[in-house]
């Protein structure tokens, strides 16, 4: 990994990544999100800074780049059940047409 205090640098999107993905963004309405790269931190838990494409389901519709920000705790030691992965920020960075 890396130092606990900083997010290694941005690489593409693989299976296991994905999977934390939907597992946060399943319930979100109003928009959809493809994520294509992924930075990652350790702290109390793994937190992901998805970087996606994103339709918003706006008059009229918005295609934008968005930072999708996701914790997915670690688990803890005699748990039955693994702690769920939460959106923590959604952050639009820029609107394009297309």
């Amino acid at each position: 990994m890396c130092c606990p205090c900083n997010f290694t640098p941005y690489r593409d999107v693989n299976c296991k990544d994905l999977a934390i993905f939907f597992e946060a963004t399943r319930e979100l309405r109003g928009a959809t999100y493809k994520p294509y790269l992924v930075a990652i931190q350790e702290a109390r838990g793994i937190n992901f800074r998805f970087i996606c494409n994103s339709f918003i389901m706006t008059r009229p519709p918005q295609n934008a780049i968005t930072m999708v920000s996701i914790f997915k705790p670690f688990c803890k030691e005699g748990e039955k059940e693994e702690a769920r992965a939460v959106v923590t920020n959604i952050c639009k960075m820029g609107c394009y047409k297309g």
